[in-house]
This record gives C-alpha cells, sequence and structure tokens, in this order.
C-alpha cells in the first residue's frame, strides 16, 4: 500500500472502535429489541450501523467547516474534546449508563443505537480530531473498518451476549473506559503542544 501508510489507519480504527465500544451496546441493543424475531434483529442491526456510520461521515466533513465558521482552532478543539472524551471514559468507568425508554419498533430502537450510543459526540469530536491529525481518506477508511466490525457485533449479539455474560461485557466495558481514557488524553496532550508551538513556547 505505497503513499498509503499503515499507521495512521490504525490509529483512527483502534480509536474509533475504543470510543464507539460497540460490545458495550450490546446489553442495550438486546434490551431494545428483544421483542423482535431474528430477521426483525438483523435488519436493526444494519440500520443501526448504517446510521453510525453515516452521522460519523457528515459530521468529519462539516465538522471543520463548522469551527472555522467559530473561529475555534484544532488545537482548542483537541483539548476540549479530550475533555470530553475523559469525562466519557470516568463516567462509563464509573458505570453510569445511557438508558432508553424507547422501544416502540424497529427503527427507534435501531437509531436509538446508532446514535447517540454507537456515535456520540465522543465519536464525531474523535473523527473531527483524527481527520485534522492524518486527514479524512484515514478516518472515512478507519470509521468504514469500524462500522464493519461494529456490524458483526451487533448481528451476533444474542451468541455474544451467551458467551460473555454480564461479568464478560461489564470487564470488556471497564478495559474500554480505560483505554478511551488514555485517547482522551494524548487528545490533550496534542493540542497543548499545538499551542505552546504556536505561542512559540515550544519547539
Amino acid at each position: 500500500m505505497l503513499g498509503f501508510p499503515l499507521d495512521p489507519l490504525i490509529k483512527c480504527v483502534v480509536a474509533l472502535f475504543v470510543i464507539m465500544d460497540p460490545l458495550a451496546s450490546l446489553p442495550v441493543f438486546l434490551t431494545l429489541t428483544r421483542k423482535q424475531n431474528d430477521r426483525q434483529r438483523r435488519d436493526s442491526a444494519l440500520i443501526a450501523a448504517a446510521v453510525a456510520g453515516a452521522v460519523l461521515v457528515i459530521f468529519t466533513l462539516i465538522g471543520p467547516a463548522l469551527m472555522s465558521a467559530l473561529s475555534v482552532s484544532m488545537p482548542a478543539f483537541q483539548i476540549a474534546g479530550g475533555v470530553l472524551i475523559l469525562v466519557m471514559a470516568v463516567q462509563s468507568f464509573l458505570g453510569i449508563e445511557i438508558k432508553s425508554s424507547q422501544e416502540k419498533d424497529l427503527n427507534v430502537a435501531a437509531v436509538v443505537v446508532g446514535t447517540p450510543l454507537l456515535t456520540g459526540p465522543g465519536a464525531m469530536t474523535t473523527a473531527v480530531i483524527l481527520a485534522g491529525q492524518f486527514g479524512i481518506a484515514y478516518v472515512f477508511t478507519g470509521a468504514t473498518a469500524v462500522v464493519l466490525l461494529t456490524l458483526a457485533v451487533l448481528l451476533l449479539a444474542s451468541p455474544i451476549h451467551r458467551l460473555i455474560g454480564k461479568t464478560g461485557l461489564a470487564v470488556i466495558s471497564k478495559v474500554m473506559a480505560i483505554l478511551l481514557a488514555a485517547v482522551a488524553v494524548e487528545f490533550i496532550k496534542l493540542g497543548v503542544q499545538k499551542i505552546l508551538i504556536e505561542w512559540a513556547l515550544l519547539h
């Protein structure tokens, strides 16, 4: 893959997968789709993944323009985004869950899982920051890979839940929260470094 180094792509895939964390959404997905048959649950998984991917792509495209209109610099966005993601990681680690009482039909269930559970503020912020670091092509490629992985997880929701169990999902969620916190700290560090360079305080 000449001209398309793998390292930035791997970083994009890992960062997006960690913050979208489809395994953490399994209990909610199973709850919202508990009255659906296998075909309906499969359709819900497809819609959820499509919604998550579409929101991620759209925000990645309009995010920089929105930042420009608001006169927000990328370093400032990195720091603010990093703080936001760090707070989300702490909430996740402490077990603060997002719950929804909306479970009336397939579309509602799928959209709730697609956004904000999979592609929420943290994922959108991460996508814009990564696009600023590596370019939109890497983010789109990484997002495609993550959405496909997420779809696979949702399609296998029932067997994964039976295999891992509630305790296993809880452990994985804690590990993902720690990795998410590390990603957030890295964003904050990069933002601070860029500002210090702009102010000629760091070379």
